[in-house]
């Protein structure tokens, strides 16, 4: 090929190649390959007929033009590249390239002279197709030998996997050790959306891009796996980029290679496990999308069996030890009554807690009907049987009253009743669960008249603002009903002034309260009774768990309005008489330094009896001076600093402290800035 490429270097063409070597041009004309030439500048010079015909071309249309002109798709691809690199190092190239205009593969090899290119190139076109044919058949092969594989292990695993997780590690893992697939994942359906439980392979952060859903409303919901779960059947991409429907992961997908995808749904006995999504490099891995699905349905169903078995199995060992542990804890459980009754209400089972709080030994109540444990108001009321009624109705009935023992004491009781049911709904009995809160009811109406009888507006609330209970001197307050002020968030009730900074101000009480600390400062506002002004001195007191995390809250307020209208009403007096002090002192030594002067000039003009009464004067005068020196004296501010307190505004910074002062868990707003907070209407 060296030796064509020299003579058609070094012999003049024409269109017709009529100045060709007349050897070299029959062998180029009857040679079976496509041949042309190109010069330095890319420009063809020479065309056999088999090249025309593959570039389905006339040749005098193309002697003398760029090959780029003239085949623009080539232009940056393997052509101009390879062709490029024979000129520059002098060396024979050989490759095998798609041109898309033409639809076709080219095996092409290129021989360079010194100011020449030869190009012979060949259709591989079929044999290409034929071998990308068997490379996917061979893949298709491998994948679906994986298949049978993994069914194997994945059913061996579910005798011995510990979890559900578990199992969907191994499939995700063993799908793409041996197999073409470049990545697996197992997601789970979470509402409307699939949450990945397990991945493996080349995923490169493609499950952070991108978000799938089963609900057929979103562009989300209208991918392949969403399709597969919501109709429940396997989904086939044969190739990503030609399918509308990856248009929300296509751009991720195929920057990682993957070309076509399968999904399948993980669903057994009606119970959906989630989706399976399997995705390889080689278009038409897993067939088309109408081809057939029954290894990917078998291996979606082996998984989802096995997924079965191990919840299963899971739940059983979980109930099993919940009932021991029950069991257990029912017989040696003291502080409650737990016993289970028939259909009827009669008493079926009998614990040690409910010997010791009903009074009745198990011989003496197994059998008897439980509304021997209601007074007789209760029973001839037909409470128990309304009870019963109750629990089958909704599950569950709960009641706080008065009981009665063996020996006829009263005691007060909080009882739930549960309905034990068959999986078809039948009522097969209940369990009785029965607390003596007498003591605790004792206490708590001790503490309700201490906590009413109060005068201090008080309450608890949650750590997140929601009143739970008001005293009487609160609701008096607030002139509202507790119903108006109970399961409201603390700046929602009547009795706040609920602006935005009155509402940011109580904000930040609160979560400083509920981060542990004592907060306290003084509110103001207008009475809601009379309409004048009102001060309260405002707290609230975090209450802390055995695990010291804060629990509940405890706001107080006080009535202080009379107290700081008295201290106003003296700091008022103190100024009006400072003021009056301040003139009369500053007149007064005035006017007696003048009666000096004047008696001192005297003293040269006076002689004799008058000059005892000059004496006399001057005295007096000097007298009523240190009289006003010891009255300045005593008014001037005591030196001693008075004791400060660390003080945090609710922007969380100190305004001031003393040396001595610690920093303590107690919040004090400053007076200057009252305004900023909760205001009392």
């Amino acid at each position: 090929m060296g030796g064509v490429a020299t003579i058609m270097e070094h012999t003049p063409t024409n269109q017709a190649g009529g100045q060709l070597d007349a050897d070299v041009y029959e062998h180029l004309e009857r040679t079976s390959e496509a041949v042309f030439a190109l010069d330095t500048e890319f420009r063809f010079t020479y065309l056999n007929g088999k090249a025309s015909a593959l570039l389905d071309r006339d040749p005098d249309e193309l002697i003398g033009e760029l090959v780029w002109d003239e085949f623009p798709a080539a232009l940056s691809s393997t052509f101009q590249r390879e062709y490029e690199r024979a000129f520059e190092e002098d060396e024979h190239v050989r490759f095998t390239e798609y041109y898309g205009p033409l639809g076709r593969w080219f095996e092409v090899d290129a021989y360079p002279a010194e100011t020449s290119l030869t190009v012979y190139f060949r259709d591989v076109t079929d044999r290409r197709n034929r071998e990308e044919r068997l490379e996917r058949q061979r893949d298709r092969l491998d994948i679906l030998e994986t298949f049978t594989q993994v069914i194997s292990e994945v059913s061996s695993a579910s005798e011995d996997a510990i979890s559900r997780a578990h199992i969907e590690q191994l499939v995700c893992s063993r799908l793409v050790e041996t197999t073409p697939l470049n990545f697996a994942w197992i997601g789970r359906v979470d509402g409307d959306d699939i949450e990945p439980s397990a991945w493996a392979g080349a995923e490169h952060g493609y499950l952070d891009e991108g978000s799938f859903s089963i609900d057929p409303e979103k562009e989300t919901g209208r991918g392949p796996a969403g399709r597969a779960v919501s109709e429940r059947e396997v989904q086939i991409t044969a190739d990503i980029e030609q399918c509308d429907a990856w248009e929300p992961w296509r751009e991720a997908a195929l920057k990682r290679g993957y070309r076509a995808c399968a999904c399948v749904p993980l669903e057994y006995r009606g119970s959906n496990y989630g989706v399976l999504c399997l995705y390889s490099d080689s278009v038409g891995a897993f067939g088309t999308e109408d081809g057939p699905t029954n290894s990917l349905q078998q291996l979606g169903d082996a998984i989802t069996h096995a997924i079965d078995t191990v919840e299963r199995r899971q739940e059983e060992r979980e109930l099993k030890r919940r009932r021991e542990e029950f069991s257990t804890f029912v017989d040696d459980v003291e502080e409650y009554a737990i016993f289970r009754l028939d259909p009827d209400g009669h008493v079926a089972s009998w614990n040690r807690g409910a010997e010791d709080i009903k009074g009745y030994s198990e011989s003496e109540v197994l059998g008897r009907h439980f509304s021997i444990f209601y007074t007789e108001e209760d029973a001839e009321d037909g409470h128990p049987e309304e009870m019963l009624a109750e629990a089958r109705r909704t599950g569950q009935a709960k009641d706080e009253a008065w009981r009665v023992r063996k020996d006829g004491e009263r005691f007060w009781a909080s009882v739930t009743v549960s309905a034990l049911t068959d999986e078809d709904g039948t009522c097969r009995g209940f369990v009785k669960v029965v607390r003596d809160m007498t003591d605790r009811r004792r206490r708590e109406r001790r503490l309700e008249a201490v906590f009413n009888r109060t005068f201090q507006f008080m309450g608890l609330m949650e750590p997140d603002g929601t009143v739970l209970k008001v005293n009487d001197a609160a609701t008096e307050f607030a002139g509202a009903d507790r119903s108006e002020l109970v399961g409201k968030r603390f700046w929602e009730a009547p009795w706040w002034d609920a602006n935005a900074e009155t509402v940011d101000g109580l904000k930040d009480a609160i979560r400083w309260a509920s981060a542990g600390d004592f907060v306290r400062y003084e509110a103001s506002g207008t009475d809601p009774k009379t309409g004048e002004e009102l001060v309260v001195d405002f707290s609230i007191t975090p209450v802390r768990d055995e695990r010291g995390e804060v629990v509940l809250l405890v706001p107080e307020g006080r009535d202080v309005t009379d107290r700081k209208q008295h201290e106003r009403d003296l700091r008022r007096e103190r100024e009006r008489l400072e003021f009056m002090n301040r003139i009369l002192r500053h007149n007064l030594l005035n006017g007696l330094n003048v009666v000096s002067a004047r008696a001192e000039i005297l003293e040269d003009f006076v002689e004799g009896p008058g000059r005892d009464h000059l004496v006399t004067v001057r005295n007096r005068v000097e007298e009523m001076v240190d009289l006003v020196e010891t009255m300045r004296t005593s008014r001037r501010p005591s030196s001693t600093a008075s004791r400060t307190n660390w003080c945090r505004n609710p922007s969380g910074r100190r305004s001031s402290a003393n040396s001595n002062a610690s920093t303590t868990t107690t919040r004090t707003w400053s007076s200057r800035r009252t305004e900023r907070y909760p205001t009392w209407r």
